[in-house]
């Protein structure tokens, strides 16, 4: 899902610098914290929304690529083989343990991606939906 809804807590972000190759682009997305059982989400995630943001990546909805997960202090970067992507949100790298490195995955969808992340950020990421009022829903059988 796209946009603001239920169990997404958008996130202050002062910018994206994508690096693609030898191209350098600086955009102003929608970050979101989206909690698990809300509003369509199957597992706690990260989305960041553009309209651009997919064709600039050159990623197609859908379409899942591994990566890095790095907090770099003054940002999240998340390298992939296609980009590498600056976020600077100072909620983020507050959550995100300082110097943590970890495996994630970018997922395309319909304006802009996803960040799929380890267990260990999920439950930092529950924790923090919880304190805002959603914490995460498991599936009823």
């Amino acid at each position: 899902m796209t946009g603001p809804g239920p169990g997404k807590i958008e996130i202050d972000c002062e910018k994206l610098i994508i690096i693609s190759g030898i191209k350098t682009l600086t955009i102003i997305p929608r970050v979101y914290i989206h909690i698990k059982g809300w509003s369509l989400a199957r597992v706690t995630h990260i989305d960041v929304e553009h309209d651009d943001l997919c064709e600039i990546l050159n990623i197609k909805p859908r379409e899942i690529i591994g990566g890095i997960l790095i907090n770099s202090k003054d940002n999240i970067e998340v390298k992939t083989r296609k980009a590498i992507l600056k976020i600077y949100s100072k909620i983020l790298t507050s959550l995100i343990p300082t110097n943590y490195r970890g495996g994630c995955v970018i997922g395309g969808k319909i304006g802009g991606v996803f960040i799929g992340v380890r267990k260990e950020i999920i439950r930092i990421l529950e924790e923090y939906g919880e304190k805002h009022g959603y914490a995460p829903r498991r599936r009823l059988e």
